[in-house]
């Protein structure tokens, strides 16, 4: 195979939903582009939260691959890990390394000529349920808008992050029992206003409640507000380790699994995590609000795993700032996009 030669991030920022990509190009001019976390939203100052995530890659990733057999990618991945673990096996390292880790299986796939599905054993979905995740809207008539708009894309499952149950009563009144609704308040309540705020939607056609409480990664107390509530419980974005998803899945707190995979450390993470779904059982839900490579990695995972339940596709007015296009959509259903590689 042939060789890295030169590792480039680019943090594109022309408004607050930012990404930073990173680019492997070989000796032989071959690309793979890959994705990190983006950080926090500035609205501010787009971009300004991605820069220690970039840094990462550029200042203690890069300098241990220049040079290297690409296609050897298990063992950067713990070559990478096992130099970086001082820093954390947590945050921005893992963000760092996911960027890195997802070029190099589009980069591999390209050279092989294969999708990264191949790669992972093949596809066992022709396609996948998904649903249109909103954004925090905070204004009624928008979020009826930005729903209908899902619907009449051919979706008919919607994700709120909203923190009062009045959205959720509005969707049921303006669209019936046929819209399945997610619930995700990314940690925003305490113990006590997480269970009551579940109490309130819990008459609703509710597909799950995520992230109910905070701090997010207390296991024992989202176990506590899925057994009051009744409702089930997805979570996940915020771990990184193997052993953390060991830990969240023992606590059986859970129904649906949330890995973020530009946090976990990539795709090969991933492969490792997938084993533990299948140990315990439990539905795999993608966690991913950008379009491109991070949700095309996403997909060509979850297409390879018999437990994938739910994509979470972006649902956006206008486009992120790396302007790529959502993958093939109908009837809310998700297909793996086309091309060797991640598809991009």
């Amino acid at each position: 195979m042939s060789t890295i030669k030169k590792i480039e991030v680019e943090i594109f920022n022309k408004n607050p939903l930012a990404q930073i990509i990173v680019t492997i190009e070989t000796d032989e001019g071959e690309i793979g582009v890959g994705e990190a976390w983006w950080g926090i939203p500035n609205s501010k100052n787009p971009g300004s939260t991605s820069i220690p995530i970039a840094s990462v890659i550029d200042n203690l990733i890069t300098p241990h691959l220049i040079g290297k057999d690409n296609s050897t990618i298990e063992k950067h991945w713990f070559d990478i890990l096992e130099y970086g673990y001082r820093y954390g096996d947590q945050g921005i390292f893992s963000m760092g390394l996911s960027g890195v880790d997802l070029a190099l299986w589009d980069l591999l796939g390209k050279q092989l000529e294969v999708p990264v599905v191949e790669l992972l054993g093949g596809a066992i979905h022709e396609s996948l349920p998904a649903y249109a995740s909103l954004p925090p809207l905070r204004d009624p008539d928008l979020v009826v808008n930005e729903v209908q708009r899902a619907i009449d894309s051919g979706f008919s499952a919607v994700k709120l992050h909203e923190i009062d149950p009045m959205y959720i009563d509005l969707l049921h009144n303006s669209f019936g029992e046929s819209l399945e609704i997610m619930v995700d308040v990314n940690g925003h309540f305490s113990l006590l206003e997480a269970v009551a705020f579940g109490e309130k939607i819990s008459n609703r056609n509710i597909v799950w409640y995520e992230e109910p409480v905070r701090p997010m990664r207390d296991h024992k107390a989202i176990k506590k507000v899925a057994m009051q509530t009744g409702l089930p419980i997805a979570a996940g974005e915020n771990e990184y380790t193997l052993n953390d998803f060991k830990q969240i899945l023992e606590s059986e707190s859970l129904t649906y699994l949330q890995p973020e995979i530009t946090k976990i450390g990539g795709l090969t993470s991933a492969k490792k995590i997938t084993s533990l779904i299948e140990v315990y059982n439990i539905a795999l839900c993608p966690h991913n609000f950008r379009s491109g490579p991070s949700l095309n990695a996403s997909l060509h995972w979850a297409f390879s795993s018999s437990n994938s339940k739910w994509i979470e596709i972006p649902w956006i007015q206008g486009e992120f700032s790396g302007s790529y296009d959502l993958p093939p959509l109908s009837k809310g259903k998700v297909f793996l996009p086309k091309g060797n590689g991640l598809g991009l």
